[in-house]
């Protein structure tokens, strides 16, 4: 009987092998045929699953973005108030900071060399984007754009700082007092509103 293969499952193998090479690579020296043997798959099986490397790199960005924000919105929407939530959402960045981390540097590689990635790479990274944004916007509660942009560069701002300098430290200690400090902020916008 011929071995029956779940192939969205497998495709997801693939792509989260992918992810780590991606990280570690720049995307123009990576052929079809280097990633197959990387993943240690034939071409075919490889063009099977994703018919350009652009289709490849498409899917890994909607995979990966999907799953973050699954995993991160199930956490953050386990607690009641505004502070309890930003916490959550640091708790999940100092779990997954090591894949938080490469989806940075996958995203810093295409911004560096844009021009060979193909049109609809950025569009898949600003969906990828909008799509974070507005998952912080509803999972923490979060109306106002220009808060919802702060938090998000302090995000990245902690990543990337925490990786160029390999600091060791705690995440969730270092974001700490930027928690209690938003927090504070809003609590006083909202009593601020109240009393207009």
């Amino acid at each position: 009987m011929p071995k029956l293969v779940d192939h969205d499952r497998y495709r997801k193998e693939l792509l989260a092998q992918c992810f780590d090479l991606f990280a570690q690579s720049v995307y123009s020296a990576l052929t079809m045929r280097q990633i197959a043997e990387a993943l240690d798959v034939s071409t075919g099986t490889l063009y099977h699953y994703f018919p350009t490397k652009e289709a490849l790199f498409q899917q890994l960005v909607e995979e990966v973005t999907q799953q973050t924000i699954f995993a991160a919105s199930a956490q953050m929407r386990q607690h009641d108030t505004f502070e309890e939530r930003l916490m959550a959402l640091f708790r999940f960045l100092a779990e997954h900071e090591d894949d938080l981390r490469k989806q940075l540097l996958v995203t810093l590689n295409y911004y560096q060399h844009r021009d060979l990635y193909g049109k609809m790479a950025g569009r898949v990274l600003q969906a990828g984007e909008d799509r974070y944004t507005q998952a912080i916007q509803s999972a923490i509660g979060l109306a106002d754009p220009q808060l919802c942009f702060l938090l998000q560069s302090q995000i990245q701002g902690f990543l990337m700082l925490r990786m160029l300098h390999c600091v060791k430290a705690p995440f969730i200690e270092q974001a700490r007092p930027f928690v209690h400090m938003f927090a504070e902020y809003m609590r006083n916008a909202t009593k601020d509103n109240q009393t207009s």
